[in-house]
């Protein structure tokens, strides 16, 4: 495998929580973004095992970055966080809210009229 930017072939893999593998170049020493990635995995997996245990009608979910943390906040409780000394890009949102959204929909069959979902840099 070769680095897009570079064209190296010294690339390294990191594992998530998820078990999701994160490719960076060690020429270009991007493995901030793959960490980056993995801190954003951890929040993710965090919220799956709440949803998995939740009964509430009513549910908060924010996810915001507060001095180089990453914070997960379920009805108005602290629940999760991790280091996060990384830009919150626009589309790090993005992809947070629209992922949030497609697990309390689809896979736990929250009714999203009732759900309030934030995420801010």
């Amino acid at each position: 495998m070769n680095c897009n930017y570079c064209k190296s072939t010294t690339i390294k893999n990191l594992l998530s929580d998820t078990n999701s593998t994160y490719t960076y170049c060690s020429n270009c020493n991007n493995i901030d973004i793959a960490y980056k990635h993995i801190a954003i995995d951890s929040i993710l997996k965090r919220l799956l095992k709440y949803l998995d245990t939740s009964n509430k009608i009513n549910l908060k979910i924010e996810v915001k970055q507060e001095n180089n943390l990453i914070l997960l906040i379920i009805n108005n409780i602290r629940v999760f966080e991790t280091d996060f000394k990384y830009d919150f890009t626009k589309k790090d949102i993005y992809y947070l809210e629209n992922t949030i959204h497609e697990l309390v929909q689809d896979y736990y069959k929250f009714d999203l009229s009732k759900v309030d979902i934030i995420v801010c840099a």
